[in-house]
């Protein structure tokens, strides 16, 4: 019989965010470089006869996939921001426990 996976801990606990937040980015990062490489590929190719069209816009594809990988590099980092601050408000809003006013002779009574 199979049973479901249920996690110890949070699926959304930060420490796992953080995580899932760098494997994208790491992600990518290789997305990108390899856009750039198709992307002299189609270059060297448009260099060399440029009346090809078809590798002009392939080349302008590869563009386009580079700057969407950058573009989700900075939405992952604006949200990582935003959720830091968010967990900073909330560790700032809850209550601490008051210190305990102790005189001097409740300290020589424990001392």
């Amino acid at each position: 019989m199979v049973r479901n996976y249920v996690p110890k801990k949070s699926f959304f606990e930060p420490t796992r965010i953080h995580k899932i937040a760098k494997d994208v980015l790491s992600d990518c990062k290789e997305d990108r470089s390899r856009a750039l490489e198709t992307f002299d590929y189609f270059k060297n190719l448009v260099s060399s006869n440029p009346e090809d069209d078809k590798a002009k816009a392939e080349m302008i594809h590869a563009l386009g996939l580079s700057q969407d990988a950058n573009d989700k590099i900075v939405k992952v980092l604006d949200m990582m921001i935003k959720m830091t601050q968010a967990e900073k408000k909330l560790s700032a809003t809850k209550p601490t426990p008051a210190p305990e006013n102790l005189s001097f002779d409740d300290l020589r009574k424990n001392g």
